[in-house]
């Protein structure tokens, strides 16, 4: 079946023409931009598997890390990272077939154009310029005795046009009387000489032609040693590059049969159905067991009064009169890997300073308001803790900026009810407030988190922690918010 190009092909000027022969070197330097043209589509195909791969990666590990903060163990659990598992394992499949494309496609042509096309500096490549000198050689001498003969018959067909004049002229100088003897006579002399000068180009023109046809099979002969060589390199062209496309076909085809992704997604379908209703039954009874009617507790027993308790109290009086040190109006949880630091570790501790003592008075017991501040403090703050940890201890203490020394060292400490500008301050101090726009809808969970709306704008005050979180402050409240949750602008989501 001919192609539209091909058809094209047919109806352009013949190939032994003088000058026709270009068609065929037009059609090597086509085939040599086809490969060029190849490599770069193969390139663009490339870049765009790597583009997908990175964006399946970047997928699977978002919501992978999502799952593991939001979704407790269980059924649900297994089987969501599963199914994130297949973004990831399709992610290396795509990133495969970049490096396929590349190292087979894109390097295989590259090397063969190469080895088969050399760069001139004049003429594109070597190979183009000696095709156009092997056609130019072997139609030079058919163009000489062409252009000759073209010459001689330009030359008999004019005076044919002359010797016409000549007899017209001739034969109306007969028929007119006016015209004089002497004219007549000159009128026939120019037409006699004429037919001689037409029957003397005309050997010259029908010579030239007999020498033209003589040369015609040594001419054709040449031009068609010359035409094969052409076909010959076209043959090979086109075998190589029906090849790639072949090599090409089957990269792509690897893509949906791959053993790797049917047997991931076998596995994920039996992991699938395993997750059945005994299996959700199973995670439910966990839950109960550990947050549920079935969960253990230490129900409140009578304690008889020891005396230790006040002794306890006492301790902590008399410390305070004698040593004048600090006195611990919270008590703030530490896991046994934190070293603990002076009072100035978290804002929710008030203290009082006495110069020349060390140590620290006991604190009293926390209430359920100090309890919900600690487990703020402790549980989203490790990087503002770190940031005091960095700084050298003295025995003078740093003031948090929610206590000011003129209230005095009976002013309360601080409670659920307090201001979140005060429960907040001293994060302030530290901090460089920048607005972000929120992203997706949040609701608090705790006390100390605001509320977030898609599309709001938030000033944000400190860098996010070791947990991703941040304090903001939103509709004039601060709290707690996800870091992921907003873009600062400039950044990239």
């Amino acid at each position: 079946m001919c192609s539209p190009c091909m058809a094209a092909d047919v109806l352009a000027p013949g190939f032994w023409e003088v000058g026709s022969y270009k068609h065929n070197v037009k059609r090597f330097k086509d085939g040599v931009e086809q490969l060029d043209d190849y490599c770069k589509m193969s390139r663009e195909r490339a870049e765009i598997e790597a583009k997908y791969s990175k964006m399946l990666s970047q997928h699977a590990d978002k919501w992978r890390a999502h799952v593991d903060r939001t979704v407790s163990a269980g059924s649900v659990k297994t089987v969501w990272h599963e199914l994130i598992g297949e973004a990831a394992a399709l992610s290396r499949v795509h990133n495969n077939l970049k490096d396929c494309l590349i190292d087979d496609i894109v390097n295989e042509t590259s090397t063969y154009r190469k080895n088969s096309l050399h760069t001139s500096v004049f003429k594109g490549p070597k190979e183009i310029r000696e095709i156009e000198d092997h056609f130019e050689k072997a139609q030079k001498p058919w163009k000489k005795l062409f252009d000759k003969m073209e010459d001689k018959r330009s030359k008999y067909y004019n005076v044919c046009r002359q010797e016409k004049s000549a007899l017209v002229n001739l034969q109306n100088s007969q028929t007119d009387t006016s015209v004089s003897q002497d004219a007549a006579t000159k009128f026939r002399e120019r037409h006699e000489k004429l037919k001689e000068e037409v029957q003397r180009t005309k050997v010259d023109y029908q010579k030239t032609l007999t020498n033209l046809n003589e040369y015609k099979n040594v001419y054709m002969e040449a031009m068609a040693h010359v035409f094969k060589m052409c076909q010959e390199k076209e043959m090979d062209r086109s075998q190589f590059l029906i090849g790639v496309v072949q090599k090409t076909q089957k990269h792509y085809a690897d893509l949906i049969r791959t053993s790797q992704m049917s047997g991931l997604h076998q596995q994920l379908e039996q992991s699938i159905r395993s997750a059945d209703s005994e299996a959700i039954k199973r995670d439910l009874a966990q839950w109960s067991s550990v947050n549920g009617v079935d969960a253990s507790s230490d129900w409140p027993n009578f304690v008889e009064y020891s005396p230790e308790i006040r002794n306890i109290a006492a301790r902590g009086g008399s410390t305070k009169e004698a040593t004048g040190g600090v006195i611990l109006t919270r008590q703030i949880n530490r896991s046994e890997d934190i070293p603990s630091t002076h009072s100035n570790t978290l804002p929710s501790v008030a203290v009082s300073t006495a110069s020349g003592h060390d140590d620290v008075g006991k604190s009293s017991p926390k209430s359920s308001s100090d309890s919900d501040t600690s487990t703020f403090d402790s549980r989203k703050h490790n990087s503002t803790t770190n940031k005091y940890k960095s700084q050298p201890q003295t025995h003078t203490q740093t003031l948090p900026p929610a206590w000011h020394p003129s209230e005095g060292p009976d002013s309360p400490p601080l409670s659920a009810d307090t201001p979140d500008s005060a429960k907040y301050a001293d994060f302030e101090e530290f901090t460089t407030s920048k607005p972000a726009v929120v992203l997706y809808d949040y609701a608090p969970a705790e006390g100390d988190e605001i509320a977030l709306r898609k599309g709001e704008t938030i000033e944000v005050l400190t860098e996010p922690d070791s947990l991703g979180w941040c304090t903001g402050r939103v509709n004039g409240k601060v709290g707690l918010f996800p870091a992921s949750y907003v873009q600062c602008p400039g950044e990239k989501a």
